[in-house]
């Protein structure tokens, strides 16, 4: 079956990705104003060490999309490499979508209760060791435990909307994602308000998880009676379910490599500016990579958008459609992020006043920006690659990752750069091949060189305009 996004799925998505960023945007002058520098800066490692979630998961919450979206189109049966030619007018392949569910889930009970016994021992360990100068070790842990409850909760039902987007629903995905954002928005500032500190965002976080989730599920088994039709398939034979996990591991591990890859440089500078520069710059370091990074996921909305569609059209080999989507969403990337890094310089006074100290600077929003920038430019690439099932640039990721992060000890540690050291250590370690070895092998095995894609784009452009 054909995997249509609509102009509807668009604008929705757009929506959710800038209600879900403006919330954060709307709630950093309440966590300024109503937390201490050190609480706040604890709330990004906090943040930080959520994102090791993305350590637990190992891969498989993007594999699972992409093999969704392969039964959708019709795919006959799932492979450990490339993807199964599916004809045209195939229907979907409810028999393989059951195997693909009912793997998943097994898979995820496992994840989330490791991830909530690492967080809940080692990551309670290290919080309570970089907060020493709070004084408040009760009210540490119990933020703490609480926010590690809810990424368990995340990680327990966390495939829901990685399910919506493999079978093209990108607008429900993202109208739970309003209405659950929006309830968390509202709770975290009522909690401040009434004086729960640090502990506000972590019940809210958990709210907000338990709230989009459920609405995700509830929207994927009502689609076009799908939860009536996996139903009426019977029970996965345990055999099934071990052949999926064998075929789908092949490339699972490979996307956990990224996932360490990704989090490494993402997300090690913050651990290690809280370790060696402490709390305070932690937080002027941290509130600069939320500006550029909410930045980064606006721009890169519309590319995401179109990646069901891309999945379906590589399934059915439709190049000249998948040649659209790619440059359609690419070039919209390459415009639209430097436009938001300027449109967010005009907060930073604003910014400023709220706390009554310098809180972020033009030149650190630029530096973290221009890392933010190739690290999104990269994964337009990979993200191609991945949907057409093949992870080969796992090996790239890690090492610039390993990069990244011996490169930001030496610099911050050693040389004593400050924050300057860790954003040159990640510019330098993706400029090293990442950034211009990927390009130059997408581009050449579509055939599609910048040219070409900025003609696509603007042969678009025009359409949409005549439209209007």
């Amino acid at each position: 079956m054909k995997i249509k996004i609509s102009k509807n799925d668009v604008i929705w998505n757009y929506i959710g990705i800038v209600v879900s960023l403006a919330g954060n945007f709307v709630l950093v002058p309440f966590l300024i104003k109503f937390l201490s520098t050190d609480y706040y800066g604890l709330w990004i490692v906090f943040t930080s060490l959520g994102a090791i979630s993305f350590l637990f998961d190992f891969g498989f919450n993007s594999m699972f999309a992409r093999n969704i979206a392969y039964s959708w189109s019709g795919v006959d049966h799932l492979t450990k490499e490339d993807v199964d030619l599916a004809s045209e007018n195939s229907q979907v392949n409810y028999v393989l979508l059951k195997k693909v569910i009912r793997t998943c889930q097994i898979i995820y009970i496992i994840i989330s209760t490791s991830a909530l016994i690492i967080l809940s021992t080692i990551g309670s360990v290290y919080v309570l060791n970089v907060s020493l100068k709070i004084h408040d070790n009760k009210t540490v842990l119990i933020a703490w435990l609480l926010f590690a409850f809810g990424v368990f909760l995340d990680l327990l039902y966390g495939y829901y909307d990685a399910f919506l987007r493999g079978i093209g629903e990108v607008g429900a995905d993202n109208k739970a994602r309003v209405i659950s954002k929006a309830i968390q928005i509202s709770l975290t500032i009522l909690l401040l308000l009434l004086n729960f500190g640090i502990i506000s965002v972590s019940i809210a976080n958990i709210v907000y998880g338990l709230i989009f989730r459920g609405m995700c599920k509830k929207r994927f088994y009502e689609h076009e009676g799908l939860g009536i039709k996996l139903q009426q398939i019977g029970k996965v034979p345990s055999n099934d379910i071990l052949n999926t996990f064998i075929i789908v591991w092949h490339n699972a591990w490979r996307e956990g490599v990224v996932s360490i890859a990704n989090y490494l440089s993402n997300q090690v500078t913050t651990l290690l500016c809280s370790f060696y520069l402490g709390l305070a710059a932690t937080a002027r370091f941290g509130l600069a990579v939320q500006f550029t990074s909410a930045v980064a996921q606006i721009s890169i909305a519309l590319f995401i958008s179109y990646m069901p569609a891309m999945q379906e059209s590589y399934a059915h080999r439709n190049f000249d459609r998948l040649k659209d989507y790619f440059s359609w969403g690419f070039v919209s990337y390459l415009i639209l992020f430097p436009l938001g890094i300027i449109g967010i310089m005009i907060f930073i006074p604003f910014i400023n006043i709220i706390k009554g100290k310098e809180m972020l600077t033009v030149s650190l929003l630029v530096g973290v920006g221009i890392y933010q920038f190739l690290l999104k430019y990269r994964e337009c690439y990979s993200w191609y690659l991945a949907s057409t099932n093949r992870v080969i640039y796992y090996k790239s990721f890690i090492i610039s990752a390993l990069v990244c992060t011996v490169l930001s000890v030496v610099l911050v540690g050693y040389c004593n750069l400050g924050i300057n050291g860790f954003i040159i250590s990640q510019i330098i370690s993706q400029c090293i091949y990442n950034v211009w070895y990927w390009p130059l092998y997408v581009d050449k095995e579509m055939n599609l060189g910048f040219k070409e894609k900025v003609d696509r784009f603007n042969k678009r452009m025009r359409n949409i305009l005549q439209s209007l």
